[in-house]
């Protein structure tokens, strides 16, 4: 977990750097040049990818975000987790138009749990291998969002960082195998939905015919 958020960091310095040498030209008609080059009409929607621990899509899964103004995005995605498949519903207002900068977001998340997973976990009678029925579970989500323009197409990288609550207790329940000890309950809740939120991820802006750039 260390490792993943020294990565984040490391990332946002290295594009908070590229982001201000961009803007920092001397050249007046290069700077013009660019900044005609932005779409006429915001997108008419995102899509791209993300990933991250308790990620909204899943430890890596597909994001679509519809602008419903400049500031507000209807939000949506799909993508495996530790605990089955995971898709998402949610919203996000942005601090800055054209959904840009800082961001805060919250929604709802659906995991569908695993029937008859197979996994060595440590029981009473040693490490064994058990089957396992982890049942679907719902969550709610809140978190702060950052986001970044990424070259010419005003495309977009960001991070986010926030928690996700279940709304039901985790319910799982050992089909197979001797009873697993306190440390393996232990593990099991660790893979449960719920939790700090951080991740990353990036979008690609889509355009209608009259967006031109």
């Amino acid at each position: 977990m260390k490792q993943f958020i020294l990565t984040l960091t490391v990332c946002c310095m290295c594009l908070s750097g590229f982001a201000q040498q961009s803007n920092t030209d001397n050249n007046t008609p290069q700077k013009e040049e660019k900044k005609a080059q932005k779409p006429s009409k915001p997108p008419v929607c995102y899509i791209g990818l993300s990933g991250g621990s308790n990620n909204p899509a899943g430890i890596i899964g597909f994001d679509i975000n519809i602008p419903l103004s400049s500031y507000v995005t209807l939000d949506g995605g799909t993508g495996p987790s530790t605990w089955g498949n995971k898709l998402y519903v949610g919203s996000k207002f942005y601090l800055r138009p054209q959904q840009r900068g800082w961001a805060f977001a919250g929604g709802l998340t659906f995991s569908s749990g695993v029937e008859n997973m197979k996994k060595r976990l440590e029981t009473i009678n040693g490490r064994q291998e058990v089957t396992l029925s982890l049942k679907a579970q719902t969550n709610i989500y809140i978190g702060v969002y950052h986001y970044w323009t990424m070259g010419r197409r005003y495309n977009r990288f960001f991070v986010n960082f926030g928690g996700s609550v279940p709304l039901t207790s985790q319910h799982y329940h050992e089909i197979y195998g001797a009873p697993l000890t306190d440390r393996s309950h232990r593990f099991i809740d660790r893979m449960a939905p719920g939790g700090l939120m951080a991740g990353l991820g990036f979008s690609f802006s889509l355009y209608n015919r009259h967006g031109t750039l």
